[in-house]
């Protein structure tokens, strides 16, 4: 069996947390995490603006460099998918999606995330978010799964629509990070507070915007608004984005040294806005505010699959003041909250042995 990712070029966190539970099995597996160089990225987001497959082809290879490695990666990968019954992805990946396999390969899609709640894939196609639909047709898009692990059952029509798949290939078994959030760890926690102690001298607030193609984040506003003298602002962006920070007051947290995973667990507030974080946090039980200042343009241009206006009115704001003010003054609606839980937050336990046995079944089926 193998894995494969486009992500990034190092072993993410679920798919570490499978090899682990592999190797007590005695597994064997291989895998490529090879990231796309961003050109070529870039190519495949068209917004609809290739009238034919040559000049989208032409675009995406126009960068030989990045074309020249990308091209070995995915020799690479074909390789790997030919002699693996079992293949996992956790994104849009060409050899999977364009390929005929071999009878009996199984595809699993552990998507990099556990639910969604801005439209995505399929449900933006042709939208100027998403990628025109001859180049989803040329691409074959998200192609050739047997099965798509989402986070909880209220996200499976969501997978489903943005997958362009029968929901019955959906399995609500989460992925590891459910076991990883939920499991505590003393010893990354002392490091942590070791490395900043300031977390440990007031009310944490941690912002995690999700990624914007024009790539805004709301920050500056927020700063405004943020009473520093009573609270910590601790900092998380999407890995594609590169902000610089001049405010002393924010704790920017180096991802090469924490993840979001670990930090997520110590704060007592989480701000974001249309990021699948949503279920990261209610895997840990934080109380979650969304700060949505372009609620109506990214509704329009990207479109959401949770209404978070209208299903959630005190806990999403479109004015940063308004947020602190539900902190400050403790007016945190609680009922909401459990509402929002009840329907979105993974009900799983133990999904690594879960995935582990999913995986077992398609490797002796014939």
């Amino acid at each position: 069996m193998c894995f494969l990712s486009r992500q990034t070029n190092e072993i993410s966190l679920n798919y570490r947390l499978v090899m682990e539970a592999l190797d007590k099995e005695d597994i064997p597996y291989s895998y490529v995490c090879k990231k796309v160089d961003t050109k070529i990225n870039d190519s495949l987001r068209t917004q609809g603006n290739y009238s034919d497959g040559k000049k989208f082809l032409g675009s995406l290879f126009s960068n030989l460099k990045g074309a020249f490695s990308y091209y070995f990666s995915l020799y690479r990968q074909m390789r790997l998918i030919a002699s693996s019954k079992v293949v996992i992805t956790d994104g849009y990946n060409l050899p999977v999606s364009l390929l005929k396999h071999k009878k009996g390969t199984k595809v699993i899609q552990m998507w990099h995330a556990l639910g969604a709640v801005k439209k995505f894939g399929y449900q933006v196609v042709g939208n100027k978010e998403g990628v025109s639909l001859k180049v989803a047709q040329i691409l074959k898009m998200h192609h050739n799964y047997d099965y798509i692990l989402s986070g909880s059952e209220a996200m499976n029509p969501y997978f489903s629509e943005a997958f362009h798949t029968p929901e019955s290939k959906i399995l609500a078994i989460g992925t590891p990070t459910v076991d990883y959030l939920r499991k505590k760890d003393f010893k990354k926690e002392k490091a942590i507070y070791k490395r900043y102690p300031i977390l440990k001298q007031k009310v944490n607030i941690l912002y995690s915007p999700t990624f914007r193609n024009d790539k805004r984040s709301g920050l500056a506003k927020l700063i405004k608004a943020f009473d520093f003298d009573h609270y910590n602002l601790v900092l998380t962006f999407h890995p594609k984005v590169k902000e610089d920070l001049l405010d002393d007051r924010i704790i920017r947290i180096n991802s090469k040294e924490f993840s979001t995973y670990d930090i997520i667990k110590l704060v007592d507030y989480v701000i974001t806005d249309y990021s699948a974080l949503l279920m990261d946090a209610l895997v840990v039980n934080k109380k979650l505010l969304f700060y949505v200042y372009d609620y109506d343009t990214y509704e329009k241009d990207n479109g959401l699959n949770l209404p978070l206006l209208k299903e959630y009115p005190h806990l999403t704001k479109k004015e940063a003041k308004e947020l602190m003010k539900i902190i400050k003054t403790n007016s945190y609606n609680e009922k909401e909250y459990e509402h929002l839980k009840e329907k979105y937050a993974p009900k799983v336990t133990n999904s690594t042995d879960q995935i582990i046995h999913l995986i077992k079944e398609c490797l002796k089926d014939e």
